[in-house]
């Protein structure tokens, strides 16, 4: 345990963490933190607060600052209340080592109040997803190269796991809603006419654009999946998993190490937020942002070589294993105090 530590940040709901306990949700980084590893966990879900409100999130911040007087150890685990949590730091400047994550930081909302309002300052550690991101710390919020730690991601890799009892159609299936190109896999697979599966609950609000549900090919499923559980499934039966994504930020990420610690060939649309995640080639492929007819090209070939797919996939899961378990992505993060 870090000694006279708190660890603040959003948290989830107990339906969320029954799941979890339940072993029909994957544990994420939350659940392992709040466990043995900081004297004190403050969340707002468990607080009953709602984390979109912003007045919410500051009488949140103000609580746990008066809650934490006393502790010297600080892991803001997530840039909102993190934020709110350093504005009131800036205002009392009681004495405290303080850490915090950031996920995007090409976000304005972000930079604007820790660069540009020099918030950042007040932090002693940041931690961060990719060595792009590691790369605008630097030069985009002047932090020192030896404040930051890149933490990668982390996915539940016995919760996401191959499961030899599923049989492997001959299908493609995505993920995921924020920042999705859907347009342009569906694009790619129109006159392949495979079977295509899409689980996301609000995908055209975020990424179809002038395309309606109704337009889609009838070889074409879009619709939510329900569950994690039905998600792992649809993973399992899926030939290949496609990520398409839409602008250059870093998303789309939780997706691929999920399918490829199913043991799944990835294709995932490049850009320099992501490239840390896999290797093209090796245990997965890029393709260019809008290229259709290289998605084609990418999914055409896996469907037609299913052995070729098996060996990406079993890469990936070694690749996932190797790097972005729960358990690694947690030992990173306690680092930030040794």
């Amino acid at each position: 345990m870090i000694p006279n530590s708190a660890f603040i940040t959003v948290g989830e709901s107990p339906k969320n963490m029954a799941d979890v306990a339940a072993g029909r949700a994957p544990g994420a980084a939350f659940a392992v933190l709040r466990e043995g590893h900081f004297s004190r966990t403050l969340a707002m879900v468990e607080l009953g607060k709602n984390p979109g409100s912003a007045s919410e999130r500051v009488a949140f911040a103000a609580r746990s600052y008066i809650s934490t007087w006393n502790l010297e150890n600080i892991y803001l685990g997530e840039e909102f209340p993190g934020i709110e949590y350093l504005c009131v730091h800036a205002a009392l400047r009681r004495r405290k080592r303080v850490a915090m994550l950031i996920h995007n930081v090409a976000s304005l909302r972000r930079r604007l109040p820790l660069a540009g309002l020099r918030l950042g300052r007040l932090l002693d550690h940041v931690l961060c997803l990719s060595e792009q991101s590691r790369l605008e710390l630097e030069s985009q919020y002047g932090i020192s190269p030896s404040h930051i730690t890149v933490l990668g991601s982390r996915v539940d890799t016995e919760f996401f796991k191959p499961d030899p009892s599923v049989s492997i159609a001959r299908q493609v299936c995505s993920a995921g809603a924020v920042n999705r190109d859907y347009a342009t896999l569906v694009d790619a697979v129109r006159t392949l006419e495979v079977p295509t599966k899409i689980a996301a609950d609000t995908a055209w609000r975020y990424s179809a654009g002038e395309m309606t549900l109704a337009s889609l090919p009838d070889f074409v499923e879009m619709r939510s999946w329900g569950s994690y559980v039905n998600l792992r499934k649809l993973y399992a039966e899926s030939a290949v998993v496609v990520v398409p994504l839409e602008r250059a930020m870093l998303s789309g990420v939780t997706v691929v190490l999920e399918a490829m610690a199913m043991g799944r060939p990835v294709i995932l649309t490049h850009n320099p937020y992501v490239t840390d995640f896999l290797r093209d080639g090796e245990n997965g492929f890029f393709v260019q942002k809008g290229d259709a007819a290289g998605l084609r090209e990418k999914i055409a070939y896996l469907l037609d070589h299913p052995q070729e797919a098996e060996r990406v996939g079993a890469r990936a899961r070694e690749w996932v294993l190797e790097r972005y378990a729960v358990q690694l992505y947690v030992q990173r993060i306690l680092s930030a105090w040794a």
